[in-house]
């Protein structure tokens, strides 16, 4: 179906390129679980960001036990995922180059509940999957021809 006449044209856009899209709003944990073994799905992991915190995510942001089972299953994960956050140490040992994850820092500018500006420095993290597939600009998946015969797309791996 198509959305054109009736939308205007930025909007239809972007639902053209959402289309094949998948979005869910799910445990983190079974949400990985479930496409860890799915090659050619990326997971973008924006988990609230561990740290010390006066206001907001008192509780998850410091549920270290959370972070760590998230962190062990992305290690684990051979699909390509993508996680931001801040720098803190069990993030650096988890997603680090030996493990196969690369990372670049971005300077942003978050603001507090009163509205008072604070600089912050985010990292985003890709595992080696992410990088091959930005790196050879396609999933990086190769079909059987069984699979290409029961036209799957995206089978575990």
């Amino acid at each position: 179906m198509s959305c054109k006449g009736f939308l205007p044209k930025r909007l239809t856009d972007v639902v053209e390129r959402l289309r094949g899209v998948r979005i869910e709003n799910r445990d983190a944990l079974d949400l990985l679980s479930m496409f860890t073994n799915r090659p050619a799905t990326l997971v973008y992991l924006d988990p609230p960001y561990l740290g010390n915190r006066s206001d907001g995510y008192v509780i998850d942001a410091n549920d270290e036990e959370f972070h760590f089972k998230m962190l062990e299953l992305a290690n684990e994960a051979k699909c390509m995922i993508f996680i931001s956050g801040y720098k803190n140490k069990l993030y650096t040992k988890f997603l680090s180059k030996k493990n196969g994850w690369t990372h670049k820092t971005i300077n942003t500018i978050t603001k507090d509940s009163s509205g008072k500006s604070h600089g912050r420095i985010e990292v985003v993290w890709m595992n080696k999957y992410y990088q091959k597939a930005l790196k050879i600009g396609e999933v990086p998946i190769k079909l059987t021809s069984k699979e290409e015969k029961q036209k799957k797309v995206n089978p575990k791996r």
